[in-house]
């Protein structure tokens, strides 16, 4: 049985899903609604769909035709000027205007330069050049150890990344680390895997020693609990691997997933909603101070964004294709 904070989370989520569907059924797909809903929730600010719908059309009105916040990319966007802004308005300036700081540092246009942006957003003006600069650097290094699985989806966590305070190669040095250490755990090789690295760089002071292997107790525990481990499951692992002791919590993310699962709103999105529901229980160990190191805030807000600017590149493939050949 789930706790009121948590039924309370699931019960304010579907609520907000029901009124993001109700107003934009034919302008998202129901990935993207589930994550703006999460982003809500795990915020803990309140839903207005009127003042969100403002904020959307105001991007929609205020961007290129042929600009990939023309589509599908605004309604994160509004979520994230929504949560991280006092000014919506002012904020779409400078996320605007850092978008075009990260290209001529030598980002691409992507739909995931945006999401980029939108982890610098809330840094002072006069550090924004300094970590656009460090960003890219990362990236760079990210590239130069794994090359073919290096590419745009890999921006945001660069951003992150250049947050953390920690000397770029220093940064690489730990991301190979955990790369090659959970490799020899029995997790395969390949984008997931390099993401997973990233997200346990996230904080220079989590313990080294042991990590891997608690993550693949972790991954055991899941799929002795029916929980298929898919490779695109691997960050989640590696941000439970990161509690005391996850296996207090697994039944706990079984509820949620099977309460999500068996809803018909929700029933064919099974890996949003194994997302959701880990989110949802760090977020309740975040609020009542349950967790063991201070770098798990920064893990779940790295997750989020993360895990948007890959849903949003699977649901827009096709207008990201058509973009990207006028500019963003």
């Amino acid at each position: 049985m789930l706790n009121s904070y948590l039924e309370n989370s699931i019960t304010n989520y579907k609520s907000v899903f029901t009124s993001l569907k109700d107003s934009y059924k034919w302008h998202a797909d129901d990935k993207i609604l589930m994550l703006v809903s999460t982003m809500y929730i795990i915020n803990d600010k309140n839903f207005d769909i009127e003042r969100y719908s403002h904020i959307a059309d105001y991007i929609k009105a205020n961007v290129g035709f042929f600009s990939y916040l023309k589509s599908t990319q605004r309604f994160t966007t509004a979520a994230t000027l929504d949560l991280m802004t006092s000014d919506p308005k002012e904020g779409f300036g400078k996320l605007l205007n850092i978008y075009e700081k990260l290209i001529q540092e030598g980002f691409s246009r992507t739909t995931f330069t945006y999401i980029a942006a939108g982890t610098l957003l809330k840094l002072d003006d006069s550090k924004i050049d300094v970590y656009i600069k460090k960003s890219f650097d990362i990236f760079r290094g990210m590239k130069e150890k794994h090359f073919f699985l290096t590419g745009s989806g890999d921006y945001p966590l660069a951003t992150l990344l250049s947050q953390t305070g920690e000397e770029v190669s220093c940064s690489i040095e730990r991301m190979e680390k955990y790369y090659q250490e959970l490799h020899k755990n029995g997790f395969y090789r390949g984008d997931s895997l390099q993401f997973l690295s990233h997200i346990l760089a996230l904080d220079p002071n989590l313990e080294k020693e042991n990590l891997a292997h608690k993550c693949l107790d972790v991954k055991e525990l899941l799929i002795n609990n029916g929980i298929k481990v898919k490779t695109a499951y691997y960050p989640y692992v590696g941000i439970l691997a990161l509690l005391e002791q996850p296996e207090n919590y697994i039944q706990t993310i079984k509820l949620i997933y099977d309460q999500l699962n068996s809803d018909k709103k929700f029933k064919w999105q099974k890996d949003i909603n194994f997302m959701v529901a880990i989110v949802f229980l760090l977020k309740e160990k975040t609020e009542f101070g349950d967790l063991v190191t201070t770098g798990m805030i920064t893990s779940i807000e790295s997750i989020l964004q993360a895990q948007q600017a890959a849903m949003i590149a699977s649901v827009s493939a096709a207008t990201a294709a058509s973009s990207s050949s006028n500019g963003g």
